[in-house]
């Protein structure tokens, strides 16, 4: 984490540039990723960050979970 706080001045940057690496890091979850990013890891996060991550985690584990459906020809 420290390249990242050498390279930008503000929080909200930092933020930003922890986020995108997070993001596209082999071996990591994107889209997991990207819910903490957009939730969680902003200067001025929600009140309710937390529930907002909750609730889009588990639409994601839902989606994951879902199997695909098939469609029948004809």
């Amino acid at each position: 984490m420290r390249e990242y706080m050498e390279t930008t001045e503000t929080a909200a940057a930092f933020l930003a540039a922890l986020g995108k690496a997070l993001t596209v890091r082999q071996g990591e979850d994107a889209d997991l990723a990207e819910i903490v990013c957009q939730h969680i890891l902003t200067a001025a996060p929600a009140a309710s960050c937390v529930q907002q991550a909750l609730e889009a985690i588990t639409a994601l584990a839902e989606q994951r979970a879902s199997p695909p459906i098939a469609h029948a020809d004809g």
